[in-house]
């Protein structure tokens, strides 16, 4: 392998006219633009906002003793909330430490490719500025500090293939070792470039004979030993139990599994020609003008392919804000290949045109989805850096959050419904809860800590079973769902557990107050008739003194396997239409209906809910007709395994 300093780009800086001492400063300067992009210090108020909920729930779990896996499930690991935290319990003081800590080891990352890699001036301005434009993919929704420690070690690895440098490969596995306690999607990231990085030492060293079989074997062997060795030991000490663990890995997988087809959301279609258009811009800071540094060039392919395609699906699956996770990476990558390609000489107008077309796509986007004002400030370094200031005297960042927790008095907890809670434990089934820690409710979370977020069966059922074995004396519901679905059967096996376990006690003006049953309404669900329908045609749910239920099987035609493997599943929609014209149309998540459904079901105003989970409220034995359209009903198969279901009373 070639050693630091004796590359192309060496030499260039060698011959350069600048003198010593500016590149010098020039170094400095370019150091302390970049650590100050890298600077992972994060905390936030509680507002009342549906994605400050998650991050409320994680931190109340984490200060309350609750376990990832053991007690609830997300696609954050036993380490997440302190890439996110609150001030609540200790949440704050042991994240500031951990930040702390990981932007010392980046500082380390970066200090060794600016003072001792051996990487030319230029290489290095063009590094920092690309590293900049990536600056939106350490901040997006609350997370970021994954990406980070992904930074660190894609570029310890390309400072590693560069120089031959065992130390800097092992150092780059031990970060990524870190980053599924952090966020397990993170580190599917980090496992597809150090696939590529094996790929690519095996196919250049092949020559080699019994050489290249030992030392493929070594760096093998470190690749699967080191992180998972990390990832161990950290599960190990943060997590209770194995049990735990492999819950935690299930369900976050469920989580990735059900996001393509459940959380889809179309944006503008001109945001894929940005794609287009950044992908040929790689292409051709990758080869044009690049002949003889062709290896180099596949190389960085084989690193950064499969995150790339990650970060495009990442980006559109759901469209609307979420295209920064593919322009954010792309400007890592971009940073990555400055490392190692020639940008002088006649390699200069490629490197300026693919500089200046990613800069304008870069600002665009920024400015006009995140903001210009947040977006510079992410840009040049001055938002991290501005947390890491404020975050001293802890005292006064204590005063900080408290004052800027922003939560509208209209969406509190009614006084009349507060005064019925009281101490006793009460959970939420609404979009936004994070108010509880604002009106010192006892409460309990179930363990996809977001209802809407449980869009596979799997995860469904485990909140059902929550509300079956550990439901709270109270439940409260606003009423609201996400993407216009309907409530009920967005997760009919949880609300099929509230309807056996739960009556109305009091419904207010902005909140459904649930109180624990002494006996569940019925037993069990017993299959009434079985039948393979046409969805695209419907099927009718018949009249009856008491609920039927019913559940529907539909698999992904090869077209949806294809889209929810690539990119996303089109929306699909549930339209139900009844004898008095009370009907109502919402947007169904396929996947979950194979649990029962009621039929003759509450509408999605708390009204509905209310009456039908009211003991002295009579059954209206109305027929119902279901039948599903939109965009994405070809994704699935048009012949579906329907039930219908009757519930068994109780003893």
């Amino acid at each position: 392998m070639m050693e630091a300093g004796g590359s192309i780009e060496s030499a260039n800086a060698d011959s350069t006219s600048v003198p010593p001492t500016e590149q010098r400063i020039s170094r400095c300067l370019l150091f302390l633009w970049t650590i100050l992009i890298a600077c992972p210090i994060r905390y936030w108020p509680i507002d009342d906002t549906i994605d400050n909920t998650w991050v409320f729930a994680l931190n109340y779990a984490a200060a309350h003793g609750l376990a990832i896996g053991r007690d609830v499930i997300w696609t954050t690991g036993p380490l997440g909330y302190l890439a996110f935290p609150m001030d609540l319990g200790h949440n704050l003081a042991q994240a500031l430490a951990f930040q702390g800590a990981v932007w010392a080891i980046l500082i380390a990352v970066f200090l060794d490719l600016f003072f001792r890699a051996g990487r030319a001036l230029e290489n290095l301005a063009y590094f920092s500025i690309f590293f900049s434009f990536s600056a939106p993919f350490y901040w997006f929704n609350f997370m970021g500090l994954e990406n980070l420690l992904l930074a660190g070690a894609l570029v310890l690895l390309v400072l590693a293939r560069k120089s031959g440098s065992l130390g800097r490969y092992v150092a780059a596995l031990t970060l990524m070792g870190l980053i599924p306690l952090i966020k397990l999607t993170g580190a599917m990231l980090a496992a597809g470039s150090l696939l590529g990085f094996l790929t690519d030492y095996a196919w250049r060293n092949r020559n080699q004979g019994a050489t290249w079989t030992k030392e493929l074997k070594l760096y093998t062997a470190l690749a699967i030993g080191i992180p998972l060795s990390v990832a161990a030991a950290g599960c190990w000490l943060f997590l209770p139990s194995l049990d735990a663990l492999m819950l935690y890995g299930k369900g976050s997988l469920e989580v990735v599994k059900g996001y393509s087809a459940a959380m889809s959301y179309a944006g503008d279609l001109i945001e894929f020609g940005g794609v287009v258009e950044v992908l040929i811009g790689i292409g051709a800071f990758l080869f044009v003008r690049n002949r003889p540094h062709r290896s180099t060039a596949w190389f960085l392919i084989a690193l950064l392919a499969i995150p790339l395609l990650i970060s495009i699906k990442h980006g559109f699956a759901r469209q609307v804000g979420h295209v920064v996770n593919f322009l954010g990476f792309a400007g890592l990558s971009l940073a990555l290949m400055a490392l190692l390609l020639p940008l002088a000489g006649r390699r200069s107008i490629v490197t300026f045109m693919v500089s200046l077309n990613f800069a304008v796509l870069s600002l665009e986007y920024g400015f006009t989805k995140v903001g210009v004002i947040p977006t510079l400030e992410e840009f040049a370094g001055i938002r991290g850096t501005r947390m890491a200031v404020g975050a001293l005297p802890f005292d006064k960042l204590h005063a900080s959050l408290r004052a800027s927790t922003d939560y509208a008095p209209d969406a509190r907890v009614e006084p009349e419904i507060r005064s019925i809670i009281g101490d006793s434990a009460v959970a939420s089934l609404s979009l936004v809860y994070s108010g509880a820690a604002m009106e010192g409710l006892n409460l309990q979370l179930y363990p996809v800590v977001q209802r809407y977020s449980a869009y596979t069966p799997y995860l469904d059922q485990l909140n059902a079973d929550w509300i079956r074995t550990q439901g709270p004396r109270y439940l409260l519901f606003d009423g609201y769902a996400i993407d216009g679905r309907h409530p009920w059967a967005e997760t009919p096996a949880m609300w099929l557990q509230v309807y056996r376990w739960y009556n109305t006690r009091l419904r207010g003006t902005r909140s459904l107050l649930l109180e624990r049953r002494s006996v569940p309404r019925f037993e069990r669900l017993e299959i009434i008739t079985r039948m393979m329908v046409d969805t695209g045609a419907g099927f009718t749910v018949p009249a009856s003194q008491s609920p039927v239920f019913w559940s529907l099987r539909c698999g992904y035609s090869p077209i949806g396997a294809l889209q929810n493997l690539l990119l996303r599943v089109p929306r699909v929609t549930m339209e139900v239409e009844t004898q008095n014209g009370d009907n109502q149309t919402s947007r169904a998540v396929p996947a979950v209906l194979s649990n029962a459904v009621p039929g003759n079901a509450p509408t999605g105003n708390l009204a509905g809910l209310a009456t039908f989970l009211d003991t002295g409220a009579s059954f209206q034995p109305l027929p119902q007709r279901v039948h599903f359209g939109g965009p994405g009903l070809s994704s699935y198969r048009s012949s579906c395994d329907l039930e219908y279901l009757a519930a068994a009373p109780g003893s």
